[in-house]
């Protein structure tokens, strides 16, 4: 019978060491929520007329419902445009501020910031109209 005890622990460790009973490892990756990804078009990227080195960058963007963005930056003029639903603008050191369609929102230059939908059930619609440099990205993200 003390053998058999012995063998059982024996198999109980391999066993462990094998993972065979292991706990799926909760990382970073697991433990963050799934949101969905934007749904990007760009309606024009072209160089600004008359004034050399700028450029125009028009996008429309649709964003899902439950969407978190990341923090970013933009190092030129950002201009964002609601067509449809709601968007919250999260900013640094200032209270949300939540965008309906027809608004117009300028956003600071440099200020570390980023999107969210809000809504369980809606998507948002929006246009962007970026002015920035050639040659340097018009958003930054942060950690």
């Amino acid at each position: 019978m003390m053998y058999a005890n012995k063998v059982w622990k024996l198999v109980l460790v391999v066993a462990v060491a094998l993972g065979v009973f292991a706990v799926p490892a909760l990382d970073a990756d697991a433990q963050t929520e799934y949101k969905p990804k934007v749904n990007a078009t760009t309606l024009a990227d072209v160089p600004l007329t008359g004034v050399a080195g700028r450029k125009v960058i028009v996008k429309h963007f649709e964003i899902p419902p439950g969407y978190v963005g990341g923090k970013h930056f933009h190092s030129g003029q950002v201009f964002v445009y609601v067509l449809e639903g709601e968007i919250t603008v999260e900013m640094e050191g200032d209270a949300p501020l939540t965008l309906k369609p027809g608004e117009l929102f300028q956003e600071p230059l440099g200020r570390v910031m980023r999107g969210k939908n809000l809504s369980a059930d809606d998507a948002v619609k929006i246009v962007v109209f970026q002015i920035g440099e050639e040659g340097k990205p018009m958003m930054v993200k942060v950690e």
